[in-house]
């Protein structure tokens, strides 16, 4: 019988760790963690996982590894409240579940292709016209896409048209939404989680993107440029309104000056 740290321990990876790595069924978006004390020191592990950006910055296996594995422009990043006894205490469980069978591998990426109905959805959702269960914001509060054109999205994230190539296809970006490895997405979406149906949702839409990306204006440059030419339209309505405004007041004043 697994005992209350054991359980605790698989509970925080499959919180935190789920979504990148695997224990004994191949790579997502980091690599497959089976073994992993026999290819590197307990010490080293626990400095990377307390400090991820310490190592990839610096140590050349750390960066290997991220350019190795399928998500490898992803880079780990640090978990809240992380500390060397939880780090600890995860390379346990990975041990332990190291010599267990491994589970089932991640699905084929070709086997369901997605419909016409789940793309229409996930254009939804991103775009907002559809609202998430739990709540979570739309993605173009923040992402845009090239079908989306300049004024389809917004300009605080990066451009999610090629994401899916990016985060190694299907399977790295189902991960990814479902457990944002983001600093910025993490706080956003704890508490908004999306459902499995709005995560295919959304995977079908965006690899739909990336299969058929369009030409699309920077979202910058458009706002920029309509941005002169309305400024410059309120100009000219302000000065012809406000034209001959004060004239009631300062022609009497320059003729009783005169007089």
């Amino acid at each position: 019988m697994a005992s209350a740290q054991d359980q605790d321990a698989e509970q925080y990876f499959n919180t935190n760790c789920k979504a990148c790595h695997t224990i004994g069924a191949g790579p997502i978006l980091g690599p497959d963690l089976k073994g992993v004390l026999d290819r590197q020191s307990r010490e080293w592990l626990v400095e990377f996982i307390v400090d991820p950006d310490s190592k990839l910055d610096s140590d050349p296996y750390a960066q290997e590894l991220l350019a190795a594995t399928p998500g490898g422009a992803v880079r780990m990043i640090p978990i809240a409240g992380m500390t060397p006894l939880i780090a600890n205490s995860l390379l346990d469980y990975i041990v332990a579940q190291s010599g267990a069978a491994a589970g089932p591998p991640p699905p084929v990426e070709e086997a369901v292709p997605f419909t016409a109905e789940q793309r229409e959805l996930g254009l939804k959702y991103f775009t907002g016209a559809e609202s998430f269960r739990a709540g979570a914001p739309s993605c173009s509060s923040c992402h845009t896409t090239a079908g989306l054109g300049g004024w389809g999205g917004g300009a605080l994230g990066p451009d999610l048209t090629q994401v899916m190539s990016r985060l190694g296809g299907r399977v790295g970006l189902t991960g990814w939404l479902a457990n944002p490895a983001s600093l910025t997405m993490q706080p956003v979406f704890k508490d908004h989680k999306l459902t499995p149906g709005e995560i295919d949702a959304l995977v079908a839409y965006l690899e739909n993107e990336s299969e058929n990306p369009e030409d699309a204006p920077s979202v910058t440059a458009s706002f920029l440029g309509v941005g002169v030419i309305v400024a410059i339209a309120i100009l000219a309505l302000f000065g012809f309104l406000w034209k001959g405004r004060y004239t009631a007041t300062r022609i009497p004043m320059v003729e009783k000056s005169k007089r």
